[in-house]
């Protein structure tokens, strides 16, 4: 996704977009989770960015072999 960064830093997986949004994955057993969304009430522009790096994250994770 042309918009996203995405980048790798140990067991985590950081997307963000240039408007300040992003969110961090971490590896944990065969799943990515994302426990700072746990304790938020996304707006409409913040879900559908989560959504959206949500897909990127796993992209990147199946890269790398992380998961299938």
């Amino acid at each position: 996704m042309p918009d996203f960064s995405v980048a790798v830093n140990g067991r985590y997986i950081v997307v963000s977009k240039p408007n300040g949004l992003s969110v961090t994955y971490r590896k944990q057993g065969g799943v990515l989770v994302a426990p700072q969304l746990w304790r938020t009430r996304p707006n409409a522009q913040q879900l559908n960015f989560y959504v959206r790096a949500w897909k990127a994250a796993c992209a990147k994770a199946r890269s790398l072999g992380w998961i299938y």
